[in-house]
């Protein structure tokens, strides 16, 4: 990862300290997902919620550099991570502590994952095998796995995920509240199966698109 200048020393080694905690108690994609957004050239960048959009988000960091190394063709996850930006919110740090910081970059890095492969698929210039989830699916798979992390962490971690509605308690025992998350999808996002969002690749403006096909070595 890469820190962007906007991110102190103090908070760096917050951050390193949280991707570690969720290597150590998360699960196997969890623990996957803190080595990628580590081993990976993802930036990372540090603003106030207002201009971070809540506690977090992603978002392309050059958008014309995106497209063109689509184009260009045959693009690996990993490389693709260098043209994402995960922002997380000032407001977050101070307020959150430790536990928003993970919290944070569970769901975070689950959509940061999500626009890599999507990148890479893209480049790969196959139609039948390109990743492009629907808002929808994106916003409900990263609560699931923020859900799933707040219950294996436990303690204040799981009542902060009752608080929210990803999980809820049924005679002793913790439990993903699959309904709960499509009805904070539905309050907050106004999205549903029925009215899911855009694919993934209209974040970009003009959209990622696949690569134009040479004929004798020129488009």
């Amino acid at each position: 990862m890469i820190f962007h200048k906007s991110v102190p020393d103090i908070d760096r080694k917050r951050i390193k300290k949280a991707l570690d905690d969720i290597k150590e108690f998360g699960n196997k994609f969890q623990a996957e997902t803190a080595h990628f957004i580590e081993d990976t050239g993802l930036i990372i960048y540090l603003d106030i919620a207002k201009k971070v959009g809540g506690s977090g988000s992603v978002q392309l960091n050059d958008q014309k550099a995106a497209r063109e190394a689509v184009q260009a063709g045959n693009l690996s996850v990993e490389d693709a991570a260098g043209f994402i930006r995960l922002n997380i919110a000032r407001e977050t740090i101070d307020t959150g502590g430790q536990r928003g910081i993970e919290g944070t970059f569970v769901h975070e890095g689950k959509h940061a994952r999500d626009f890599a492969l999507m990148l890479s698929t893209f480049s790969q210039g196959i139609e039948e095998k390109i990743y492009n989830p629907t808002a929808f699916q994106r916003e409900y798979s990263a609560h699931l796995t923020s859900a799933f992390y707040l219950m294996r962490r436990g303690g204040e971690y799981t009542e902060e995920g009752i608080s929210l509605g990803l999980l809820f308690e049924s005679e002793g025992k913790i439990c993903v509240n699959r309904k709960g998350i499509r009805s904070r999808l539905k309050n907050n996002y106004g999205l549903t199966k029925q009215t899911p969002g855009n694919c993934l690749s209209k974040s970009a403006r003009p959209e990622i698109s696949l690569p134009r096909k040479k004929w004798f070595g020129i488009f």
